[in-house]
């Protein structure tokens, strides 16, 4: 079973919450236990969401949104949390608590101030590192790209509610010089430095990223992501 390649936008930020709250409890009262339980949440969300016990409570809990969010950023979040957790759990099992204590402390502050700010530090990290790489490399390959650019690339999703009115409206400012990928189709497209979709990406004649912009996307921002 595939993970999925796109997330609502505000499970990350309650996930987050979650793993801030039993790292900061597991600190303060001195209890490896829930320390152990948090790092095995976020096992089960990097490795197998559909099955995350937080995934599936807030699944029953958000409403609809008419905007996604790419899971890249989030599992590569996840990925750094739960590193630095086994290492808070080793630095235990070694007879070295102060490392246990720093490592779980320091995932629930970073937590805890995504959860509260909306700001996902590994997120950005990972969109850091895709921005560099989407400069540095060539995206034709990735992204499918065919022909002579440049080319105008539509970033959707298939639950995103928003995507085929902001397509509408960028195909009413340049027909016939949209490409549209799926992300969930295209896994190239992990390698784009998008915080949300939908999302549109100017990519250069020589498959270098130009411009991007991504989220509620209205006319007078698509009208400055095509002047570039």
């Amino acid at each position: 079973m595939s993970a999925p390649q796109t997330v609502h936008p505000h499970l990350p930020r309650f996930s987050q919450g979650i793993t801030g709250m039993l790292c900061l409890e597991g600190v303060v009262f001195r209890d490896v236990a829930v320390i152990a339980v948090a790092a095995a949440l976020v096992l089960v969300g990097r490795f197998a969401p559909k099955w995350s016990p937080v995934n599936r409570l807030f699944s029953a809990l958000a409403r609809p949104v008419d905007t996604r969010e790419p899971a890249a950023p989030v599992r590569f979040s996840q990925s750094i949390a739960l590193g630095m957790l086994a290492v808070s759990l080793i630095g235990f099992a070694a007879g070295v608590p102060i490392v246990g204590w720093i490592f779980a402390g320091v995932v629930a502050v970073v937590a805890l101030l995504s959860a509260i700010s909306g700001w996902c530090c590994g997120c950005e990290v990972y969109r850091l590192l895709m921005l560099r790489k989407s400069h540095d490399g060539d995206l034709r390959g990735p992204l499918g790209l065919t022909g002579s650019g440049p080319w105008i690339v539509m970033v959707t999703a298939p639950a995103c509610a928003r995507c085929e009115p902001v397509a509408r409206q960028l195909e009413s400012l340049s027909p016939g010089n949209i490409t549209k990928i799926d992300i969930t189709q295209t896994p190239g497209a992990a390698r784009l430095p998008v915080k949300s979709v939908p999302a549109v990406v100017v990519i250069g004649e020589d498959g270098h990223l130009r411009e991007v912009a991504a989220g509620r996307l209205d006319r007078p921002q698509l009208e400055a992501v095509l002047a570039v």
